[in-house]
């Protein structure tokens, strides 16, 4: 009995670390998502459950089936938008949330830079999946932050970003 208790307990410890949000990001949510300019959006299990489902119905198109997996994989996605400036916020402090990420254990995976607008994409995982998504967006006068929670095999990112052309 107390074995059972001991797994039952590393299972849901493991499952709460393999999903949870970073402390980061939390701490970012926590003090901005009040702000009366902030936009704050957020995505759970049973609408990605839902995506997932749909999209599986076309058992013949590739495109659906790996759209499937991936909504299938997702725990939820939370979105806050932010502006610069008029919330308190710098870009300073924006371009230190990047930097505490990557002191979690999150590597940059691709950055995006246009101007003064930058995107970064920081990612939890492994060489076969990713398991946390962060994505940053700096714009001039505001910031996004867009977490995702849950794991995205790497074959199935790929396959899509090799047939984004097919959507344009």
């Amino acid at each position: 009995m107390k074995k059972l208790i001991l797994t039952t307990l590393i299972v849901a410890l493991g499952a709460g670390l393999t999903f949870g949000q970073s402390k980061t990001v939390k701490k970012f949510h926590e003090k901005y998502k009040d702000d009366r300019d902030a936009t704050v959006v957020r995505l759970n299990n049973s609408l990605f459950k839902l995506f997932a489902t749909i999209a599986s119905f076309d058992e013949d198109d590739e495109d659906a089936q790996v759209i499937a997996r991936i909504s299938d994989n997702i725990e939820s996605m939370d979105i806050l938008s932010v502006p610069l400036f008029d919330s308190g916020l710098s870009p300073s402090e924006f371009e230190e949330m990047r930097e505490q990420l990557k002191k979690e254990k999150y590597e940059e995976l691709m950055e995006v830079r246009e101007g003064r607008d930058r995107v970064s994409f920081l990612t939890q995982g492994n060489a076969n999946e990713v398991k946390n998504m962060v994505v940053l967006i700096r714009e001039e006068d505001n910031a996004v932050v867009m977490n995702i929670n849950g794991t995205l095999d790497m074959k199935d990112l790929a396959y899509l970003a090799k047939s984004s052309r097919k959507f344009h």
